[in-house]
């Protein structure tokens, strides 16, 4: 997938291999928009995917982050990947 729409626009998704994500967020209108998310098939991969783009829904960290900073997004996608839906090439 080279691009999705969310609810904050359309973002150019790209791979990568180190870090957990970055998601711009909006800026001028017409600006381009990226969403860096890691381009495996493993949890790790999918809890990135699920954080960065409720991000790029307009959810804040605040939101997204317990107390202890672990992140709520890990439990939904642990639901998930219990569930079996992995990345697919």
């Amino acid at each position: 997938m080279r691009s999705h729409t969310f609810r904050l626009g359309r973002y150019k998704v790209l791979e990568c291999g180190r870090i957990d994500g970055v998601c711009d967020v909006p800026g001028t209108e017409g600006e381009a928009m990226n969403m860096l998310i890691l381009g495996s098939n493993d949890f790790k991969a999918l809890n990135s995917a699920l954080h960065e783009g409720m991000h790029a829904e307009g959810i804040p960290d605040k939101y997204l982050h317990n107390e202890d900073g672990c992140s709520d997004t890990e439990r939904l996608a642990r639901f998930l990947w219990r569930l079996g839906y992995r990345r697919i090439g």
